[in-house]
């Protein structure tokens, strides 16, 4: 298991991408995340790429801009550009949203001209799990079926957007461990709608045990990221908590 963060790029200017990053130098990775598709698209990679060229950081993951990708042409756009980033940060795993629109509309993209692509550079596109059946696949169950039966379509696990009892969670990761690549990891309020909570969060009743889940995931021996992804209040945590899981945890 090897752990990471989440950093968003400052799209908008309003903080140092260089020094965001290189906070998280003494655990190695983070996920690289973009939220505007059209100011994505306006960003020189050359920036994007200068924190990794520079430090020993690897990208764990790219996340995907936010957008309804029943725009295909928008859809193109911002995918041809994060192959190009995910290629040259050496990173094959794209984590992206099932946004609000019927798989039926963008069926023929996925198969002419996301798969091809994926298939030659040996990527992933990890669909990140909301439950919500008005998204793409119409809820978690469908795209576990979906990516399934795919090769390279996975799923990105997680916990704060899975409203589900531990055990059920457990025996989600139980039956699907082969199709997904990646966690995303915080917590969330019992009985709330509270979420992307630190994992230890103790002020409040926390939904979930992480120590028994990663302890789950270590004994079934998951090789891959999991990204610690807060509320903002709570970014100041994020690198401790990441080297206390890495050290606990055995973490390569």
């Amino acid at each position: 298991m090897k752990f990471s963060v989440r950093v968003s790029y400052p799209e908008t200017g309003k903080y140092n991408w260089f020094e965001t990053v290189g906070v998280y130098k003494d655990l190695g990775f983070v996920e690289v995340a973009f939220l505007n598709p059209k100011l994505f698209l306006k960003i020189d990679i050359k920036d994007i790429l200068e924190p990794f060229k520079k430090t020993n950081i690897k990208a764990s993951s790219i996340h995907f801009a936010q957008f309804s990708l029943s725009n295909l042409n928008l859809f193109s756009m911002v995918f041809d550009k994060t192959i190009k980033i995910a290629n040259s940060l050496n990173c094959n795993l794209i984590v992206i949203h099932p946004s609000m629109c019927k798989y039926e509309t963008i069926k023929r993209f996925l198969e002419e001209e996301v798969d091809p692509v994926l298939k030659k550079g040996g990527l992933y596109l990890c669909w990140e799990t909301f439950e919500s059946r008005r998204r793409i696949f119409g809820g978690v169950d469908k795209m576990f079926n979906f990516c399934r039966n795919t090769f390279f379509h996975r799923i990105c696990y997680d916990f704060s957007h899975i409203h589900r009892e531990q055990e059920e969670i457990l025996k989600d990761i139980k039956e699907n461990i082969d199709i997904i690549k990646i966690f995303h990891i915080s917590n969330r309020i019992k009985n709330s709608i509270k979420q992307h909570y630190p994992i230890y969060y103790n002020e409040e009743e926390m939904a979930l045990d992480f120590d028994k889940i990663f302890s789950f995931l270590k004994k079934r021996k998951f090789s891959g990221h999991l990204v610690l992804e807060y509320l903002p209040q709570f970014h100041s945590q994020l690198l401790l908590d990441g080297l206390k899981l890495k050290n606990i945890y055995g973490c390569e």
